[in-house]
């Protein structure tokens, strides 16, 4: 018992699983094609003419923003990628998709020794909670949208986390400051809720402090939460953004939506929720550490109002709610080095039981999943270039029918029964040949 105690708190041992979440990151991104809207943006928004160089996305974002939306940072990072062999954003989507764990672990351990197991329970709660996980972590202009806004989201928390925690001003040198500053105005325009949820969650964990801890707010953090704030202001100014994405603003329907975003929260968080309260009833009765507690409680109301954020929108796709599922998780896992210490050993280790046996059901399904995707992906692309040697124009293609949420094709558009409708337009032009599908 006393060598895995060891080897459980060996640095060692967390990097060798950090390692190992980022080599299968890596495999399955390489197994995943592009899909949907990876193919519109290979194309400029403004001229449609394929984006050949770092120059051409800025008249596209320009267009996007009147068309499409106001996530003009991400999207544009997205198209950034698309001027690359896909293997560059693979291997940076791994490293996105291993650092958001590693941070949440750290976030989680603080100053309480290492664990590896706590690292490799962060992992198999993401892997299994997180709902759409392909189209999040996988799929190349959703995990930009998605898995990096929350990587980026958790990278901003981290220092009004630790202001908060540690009562005082940590020593900053004047160029982290500076930069800080600058990288808050583009994170405020990077997603409408991540951004606005890590805002909010910053400003409160200032207030926070000022309350509870009687900490100034004579710092210079306020500036990051100002900058942005505006950011965050002048993606929603963008012409494109109130139209695509806020809804009938009339009461019946914003119940509805109100309603959407219950349902989501019953059918997607509900045993995150449930776990968490467990959690944080336990740690009460235990005495925690009462900074652990406000943090978590804090980012557990950060969870729930993420979720409803989307009853301002005019759709909520499953994708949506990963904002709420990892600040759910991480709301857990920052009172599990508490809980343990505290004589709850046995029963997080029993939580970690029950959550890697439901993980290893699920990987290898979902794994399965993403293979078979990639086999017909490959078998299209096979169909296609004998169909342009032969001469022919256009080509019937079988349609791709993912079985679970960890393949990015699921829940995406595929091909239909008309060529020059959406997605067929794009995808035609990216291989050449005009293309549908062949069960419509």
């Amino acid at each position: 018992m006393e060598k895995l105690k060891r080897i459980n708190s060996s640095k060692r041992s967390v990097y060798v699983l950090l390692g190992l979440v980022w080599v299968s990151m890596l495999l399955l991104n390489l197994l995943t094609p592009y899909a949907a809207d990876d193919f519109a943006y290979m194309i400029s928004f403004r001229t449609q003419e394929w984006i050949r160089s770092v120059w051409d996305i800025f008249p596209s974002m320009a267009a996007h923003a009147r068309v499409m939306n106001g996530r003009l940072i991400s999207h544009g990072l997205g198209q950034l990628f698309m001027l690359w062999p896909k293997a560059v954003f693979d291997i940076a989507n791994a490293t996105a998709f291993s650092g958001l764990v590693f941070l949440m672990y750290r976030l989680a351990v603080r100053n309480k020794g290492e664990n590896a197991l706590l690292l490799a329970a962060v992992f198999c709660a993401l892997w299994y909670f997180l709902p759409a996980f392909g189209q999040v972590a996988l799929w190349q202009m959703g995990s930009v949208n998605y898995l990096w806004a929350l990587l980026f989201g958790l990278l901003y928390l981290r220092p009004y986390i630790r202001r908060y925690e540690d009562g005082a001003e940590t020593v900053t040198p004047l160029w982290r400051k500076l930069l800080f500053c600058v990288l808050a105005l583009p994170f405020g325009m990077y997603t409408e809720v991540t951004s606005f949820i890590g805002i909010l969650l910053a400003a409160l964990l200032l207030l926070l402090g000022r309350l509870v801890k009687k900490t100034s707010l004579k710092t210079w953090l306020v500036a990051p939460v100002v900058i942005a704030a505006a950011g965050f202001v002048l993606m929603l100014s963008m012409p494109a953004e109130l139209k695509a994405k806020i809804g009938q603003m009339d009461l019946a329907a914003f119940l509805d939506r109100v309603n959407v975003c219950t349902s989501m929260l019953k059918t997607h968080g509900l045993r995150l929720l449930a776990v968490w309260a467990v959690a944080e009833t336990l740690g009460l009765c235990r005495k925690l550490d009462a900074d652990r507690l406000v943090l978590s409680a804090v980012l557990a109301f950060g969870a729930v109002a993420a979720n409803y954020m989307l009853a301002a929108a005019s759709y909520y796709p499953d994708r949506c709610f990963c904002a709420t599922a990892v600040l759910l998780i991480l709301a857990v896992a920052v009172l599990v080095p508490g809980l343990a210490a505290g004589g709850g050993a046995d029963i997080c280790a029993c939580a970690f039981a029950l959550l890697a046996v439901v993980t290893a059901l699920s990987l290898a399904t979902g794994v399965y999943d993403i293979w078979t995707t990639h086999t017909a992906w490959s078998a299209r692309e096979t169909a296609i270039a004998a169909a342009k040697e032969s001469g022919q124009s256009q080509v019937s293609l079988p349609l791709i029918r993912p079985a679970t949420k960890y393949s990015a094709c699921q829940g995406l558009a595929d091909l239909n029964g008309d060529p020059d409708s959406w997605p067929n337009d794009y995808i035609s032009a990216y291989y050449g040949i005009r293309v549908e599908g062949s069960a419509w």
